[in-house]
């Protein structure tokens, strides 16, 4: 699969979106998606930034090289999926730059995601799709909004839970711009060999279908356990 199709491949995005050695814990998790009270985590700090971003590239002339930028964000020690972002820079699509941002499941999905980089104005974003184990928003972006994930310091994505308090996840962007700017890159064969993308989504799908069949079994009047990713 190349990298033009994979961010609009629904459930193979889940491979790049999920956590691996590219995600960093936050020192503060964020709330479950019913939890009640709404909490901001804090990006930690990091000696080498650059370690917040994963970069894939396809194996394209460099004028024409299609590259994905992600960050993976995860509770400290259980390594609970928090949120993810993902950059697409593709000079063969007319959309050349697409960004994708990510929660778990749970959210309330008629408020869709706030994004908002440092102190700018906010973008809301409606959801496009979910899976088992995340809600993704999807937003074609131009050089002027590239520029601000470049000079700014987080990108805070604000959902809302069942309860509907916000859910708040931040995206560091330090060392975003060293990443983007770098011609060091993994291949996706290569990505795909060292994740085993496929055995990790099934055994997501195994483990979301039994958890959804504890659901099931509890009484009607009882709540629902939220679905741990």
């Amino acid at each position: 699969m190349t990298l033009k199709k994979l961010v609009v491949a629904g459930l193979a995005a889940v491979a790049l979106m999920a956590p691996t050695g590219g995600a960093f814990a936050q020192d503060t998790p964020a709330p479950a998606a019913d939890a009640a009270p709404a909490a901001t985590a804090t990006p930690p700090g990091n000696a080498d930034p650059t370690k917040n971003w994963l970069k894939v590239c396809d194996n394209a002339e460099a004028e024409k090289k299609a590259c994905l930028m992600r960050q993976v964000v995860t509770t400290p020690g259980s390594n609970q999926f928090l949120g993810s972002f993902l950059l697409r820079d593709d000079p063969g699509e007319e959309s050349r730059l697409l960004a994708v941002a990510a929660v778990p499941v749970g959210v309330l999905l008629p408020f869709g995601l706030t994004w908002q980089i440092d102190s700018a104005k906010p973008i809301r974003v409606p959801f496009m799709l979910c899976d088992p184990t995340s809600c993704a928003t999807q937003l074609v972006i131009n050089e002027a909004y590239l520029n601000s994930l470049k000079k700014g310091s987080v990108l805070k994505l604000t959902a809302k839970n069942r309860q509907n308090k916000d859910l708040v996840i931040q995206i560091n962007l330090s060392g975003f711009t060293s990443v983007y700017t770098s011609p060091n890159a993994m291949t996706f064969d290569e990505f795909s060999k060292q994740n085993n993308p496929s055995a990790q989504l099934e055994k997501e799908l195994q483990d979301r279908a039994e958890q959804l069949r504890k659901e099931l079994d509890q009484p009607a009047l009882e709540t629902p356990a939220t679905p741990t990713p």
